[in-house]
């Protein structure tokens, strides 16, 4: 049975509980990219190591697949770049 003692108690433990949760999701923040940093990431994604290469390594391979008969005529396949996040859709 819930005593009154044990109410009070988690009531208590509970609302230090949250304050000190509510403490703790402050220690992270989201801040803009500096401009050199951006500059650089796109100059190393619009080479030639960067989207087309991942591009034509995913294509090759995704074309193995359809010739094994793995995957079907029409297939696609979403990679995502490691260095920026884009999200590239590769068919064959």
């Amino acid at each position: 049975m819930l005593t009154r003692r044990d109410l009070l108690n988690g009531t208590l433990l509970g609302g230090t509980a949250l304050l000190a949760g509510t403490a703790a999701a402050r220690a992270f923040s989201i801040e803009p990219m500096p401009a050199d940093v951006a500059a650089a990431y796109a100059l190393r994604c619009s080479t030639t190591l960067g989207h087309g290469q991942l591009i034509q390594t995913t294509k090759t391979a995704l074309d193995a697949q359809i010739a094994k008969g793995l995957k079907p005529v029409g297939a696609q396949e979403i990679v995502v770049c490691p260095i920026c996040g884009c999200k590239i859709v590769v068919s064959a």
